[in-house]
């Protein structure tokens, strides 16, 4: 029989580099599912695999795989001369413990990306704090942007902003945040949690942490101390997450704008340790107070609860949740006005979720408020809390 119609035998199957044969696009696919690391050692396999890495559009390198900074530090310089300038879509680096980028280099690498067109740049720090060049931040290509462990200052935002216009998606988590203003007319989701640094990292002045972005459509703020919000120019917003400390606010007397520039959001979050009680109460309750007397149409509502205050500044939400904190939660309450009552326009509500101490004696209050004033029975879920444990 003629070796053209020999059959191959198991053995010769067995052996055969099927993956080595499939087109560059489908290897390219493969191996962007894998760590930057495990795709440059595919180089060793054969000829074939010699530069397949090299036109990767998504790369990630994490610092776990590495023994010493030293190394780390040896793979991403030949990684990047190595590769050239081809177009990125992604790049992303992860550090931790002792093996870490020092600012310099960390800087370099942004550029780098930035140079290959990449459109989402992540940059994880555990456990140091990069000060970034900023002035490297220039792209018309960013669209995402996702930190961790990063200085952010006013200078670098105003560069960011200015310097990358097309980018849309900003995330800042467990950064030191000491920038005071974001103005944007193209971001569209922003995300920030500073980091637990001493309070001595910051400046004696409270500042506003002033939000003007028209087009903003989600908005997450958590622990940032002596930085009070003021949300300029936010009618766009759809999901708002807003968690206040005490130690943001100066005085009560300032005009900051929270609660009565979430007239449009449909699903908001605002937590805040408000104590509810009349005898005591707190400079972020009369914060909280004064903003929500000078929104919309509610200057002349005295005896209301908090929660018709927001319901009425946000009459299309259609989820709310509130934490209720400790003070104020066996305090005897006057049940609310109806005739006040009634002005809330909450017809959109569609889920309420109650976080409180057990026997709460404020919750039937906003029970009542909601079922009064909802044009279908929203689901109203109440998860109790113990004195030594909130959610």
């Amino acid at each position: 029989m003629s070796n053209k119609h020999r059959r191959t035998t198991a053995l010769e199957a067995s052996t055969c580099d099927v993956i080595s044969s499939l087109p560059d696009e489908l290897l390219h696919h493969i191996l962007s599912f894998t760590t930057a690391w495990e795709a440059v050692q595919t180089c060793v396999l054969s000829m074939r695999w010699l530069h397949v890495w090299q036109p990767l559009r998504r790369l990630s390198i994490e610092g776990h795989k590495f023994t010493s900074k030293i190394g780390f530090m040896e793979f991403m310089d030949n990684l990047l001369l190595r590769r050239g300038c081809i177009p990125l879509d992604s790049f992303r680096w992860t550090t931790t413990g002792s093996i870490y980028l020092n600012d310099d280099r960390a800087s370099l690498c942004v550029s780098y990306a930035l140079c290959c067109n990449v459109r989402e740049l992540e940059i994880v720090e555990h456990h140091h704090l990069l000060n970034l060049d900023h002035s490297y931040f220039t792209s018309a290509h960013l669209r995402i942007l996702n930190l961790s462990g990063v200085s952010i200052t006013d200078i670098f935002i105003e560069r960011l902003f200015s310097g990358c216009p097309a980018l849309e998606d900003l995330v800042m988590v467990d950064c030191h945040v000491l920038a005071t203003k974001f103005s944007s007319t193209t971001l569209k989701n922003l995300n920030t949690t500073s980091r637990s640094l001493n309070v001595y990292d910051y400046d004696d002045d409270f500042e506003d942490l002033v939000i003007d972005a028209p087009n903003l459509i989600s908005l997450h703020l958590e622990d940032l101390p002596f930085l009070a919000p003021c949300l300029v120019n936010v009618s766009s917003l759809v999901t708002a997450y807003i968690s206040l400390e005490e130690e943001s606010f100066s005085n009560f007397d300032a005009k900051y704008s929270i609660v009565g520039a979430l007239s449009n959001a449909t699903k908001l979050k605002l937590l805040s340790p408000v104590d509810n009680c009349d005898d005591y109460p707190s400079l972020l309750n009369k914060v909280l107070n004064r903003d929500l007397q000078r929104s919309q149409t509610f200057n002349n509502l005295k005896n209301c609860l908090l929660v018709v205050h927001l319901l009425g500044c946000s009459p299309i939400i259609q989820k709310l949740t509130l934490r209720l904190g400790l003070i104020g939660a066996s305090v005897s309450h006057q049940g609310t006005d109806e005739s006040e009552a009634k002005k809330i326009n909450c017809k959109h509500l569609k889920k309420v979720k109650i976080a409180c101490v057990r026997g709460d004696t404020r919750v039937p209050n906003i029970v009542k408020v909601i079922l009064a004033n909802a044009e279908s029975l929203p689901e109203i879920v109440i998860k109790p809390y113990e004195h030594w444990w909130i959610m």
